[in-house]
């Protein structure tokens, strides 16, 4: 049958934002103006106080300069001669539209730049310490608040192609490729993300030096790190200048070499690594990764056996991470209504139409299997009726038996969206878009301080607290005079 109207979690529209919350989409923009406003004023105030005095702070300034080296001082000096020349012309955006004589960082036209812009070259050098500092802080908060992992972040497939990275090594980028995904299930028209590869050649002939130092630099204060479209380290999908994502050919990489040096800086670092191992991903890739210990990414809405049923929760594997959905797919209610079908429809995400209607049905399929999956688990809520035909409700005790469902898996980490819990029917992300979707631009309807205290995201971590449950941390006291439950998962 054709799948509810969409919306929230409950098949209402979702709720409006919370007042204070403002606009509903994030004004990048204007925020970066407002931030820079104060922190110009800032690195004055420092500048007067602390340079100038030779004060203690000034000599941490000093310290992290000395100890983050030329690799600091050259993405310092991009930064500022991007903000020279943009602020000439508005339309130069990256290196590559500068100046002839500027492109290349080693030549004397940026060494005379640097030395006559002293001032400007070290507000963007403070700024980077002001940024490892807090990071450093909010690591240590995590410490002492107990929590299990502390920091998760986030290591990126690729960088700016007209960024600093790129500046300072050009040769080991192909500058003119694009990395990607072939067309499947999920993006029949394939993926194009307009990042430059890295060149393997170049990367082995280095001594895989950039990629050293990207790992170092992001595990410092992380407890796990997830390595984005992880089957980058085996091959990647390149697409030639001026062709489509149907266009491209796979560029392999030494697979051993790199996982060898993810596993290094991980003991290094103590972090845990892990994968994002969605999409396309060969036999090879998921058996090395099992070798080296870095955890797989398992979705429920991927986790089919025979015919499509969704596999039991003990079958999932114990070196993974486990959830519900991502930001690259479809939430929980998204996903219960159809709407990310109906969204990648309007967008002309499907080649035909003939495959949206595929889908559709095909969902329409999935949710009942979902809810047989829940059953046979004994976690379909009381009076939730499994019928092939109807609209059943998303109803919040059904949110709460899928989470429980996927929680009962003997993965070790578990992550779950607040999208998910609070029954919002629009994904983060939109992969294969940029300006036809609000990617990265939607605000939650709440304040982190409302969540914290939300009926709903709190009746859920007292259910799955009680399937995974974690000693060292407890659920703050509920407004009313009972607690909801005694620990956070």
């Amino acid at each position: 049958g054709p799948p509810p109207p969409p919306g929230g979690g409950g098949g209402g529209p979702p709720p409006p934002p919370a007042p204070g919350r403002g606009p509903r989409l994030v004004d990048y923009p204007g925020v970066a103006a407002a931030k820079l406003e104060i922190l110009e004023l800032l690195y004055a105030h420092f500048r007067e106080r602390h340079l100038g005095p030779g004060s203690a702070r000034s000599a941490a300034f000093r310290e992290f300069q000395e100890q983050s080296g030329q690799a600091l001082r050259l993405h310092a000096t991009y930064e500022a001669l991007q903000a020279h020349f943009h602020g000439a012309d508005a339309s130069v955006s990256g290196w590559p539209a500068w100046p002839e004589p500027y492109r290349d960082h080693d030549a004397q036209a940026v060494a005379r730049f640097a030395a006559e812009r002293l001032e400007r070259v070290e507000y963007y050098e403070y700024l980077q310490w002001q940024t490892e500092r807090q990071l450093a802080q909010v690591s240590e908060c995590c410490r002492a608040r107990g929590l299990a992992v502390g920091l998760y972040l986030d290591l990126a497939v690729s960088v700016d192609r007209a960024g600093s990275a790129t500046w300072t090594n050009p040769e080991c980028y192909a500058l003119g490729a694009s990395v990607g995904a072939p067309p499947d299930e999920f993006n029949p028209n394939g993926q194009g993300w307009d990042l430059p590869p890295l060149r393997p050649d170049r990367l082995r002939a280095r001594g895989y030096h950039i990629f050293i130092e990207t790992l170092r630099e992001n595990m410092r204060h992380a407890g796990a790190l997830r390595i984005d479209h992880v089957m980058g380290l085996m091959r990647l999908y390149w697409i030639p200048p001026g062709k489509t994502a149907r266009e491209g050919t796979y560029v392999h990489y030494a697979l051993e070499e790199m996982l060898a040096i993810v596993a290094v800086e991980s003991e290094r670092n103590r972090c845990m690594v892990i994968g994002e191992d969605l999409g396309t991903v060969a036999d090879e890739m998921r058996a090395a990764l099992a070798r080296y210990e870095v955890l797989s990414y398992r979705l429920l809405y991927f986790e089919r056996g025979d015919g499509g049923a969704f596999k039991p929760s003990a079958e999932y594997p114990r070196d993974a991470l486990v959830a519900v959905s991502t930001h690259d797919l479809a939430t929980l209610a998204g996903w219960w209504t159809g709407r990310d079908l109906r969204l990648r429809l309007d967008l002309g995400l499907f080649p035909t139409q003939s495959v949206y209607e595929k889908q559709l049905v095909d969902r329409a399929q999935g949710r009942v299997r979902m809810l047989l999956a829940l059953q046979h688990a004994g976690l379909l809520p009381p009076g939730t009726v499994v019928e092939p035909i109807g609209s059943q409700a998303l109803t919040p005790a059904l949110v709460q038996a899928i989470h429980a469902f996927v929680a009962q898996a003997p993965s070790r980490v578990m992550m779950v969206q607040f999208e998910d819990v609070i029954g919002l029917a629009e994904q983060a992300n939109m992969p294969g878009t940029t300006d036809e979707h609000p990617n990265w631009k939607r605000k939650l309807p709440e304040t982190l301080e409302r969540l914290a205290t939300s009926e709903r995201v709190r009746d859920l971590v007292a259910v799955l607290a009680k399937i995974r449950p974690n000693p060292a941390l407890r659920l703050p006291a509920a407004p009313a005079t009972e607690a909801r439950g005694s620990k956070m998962c």
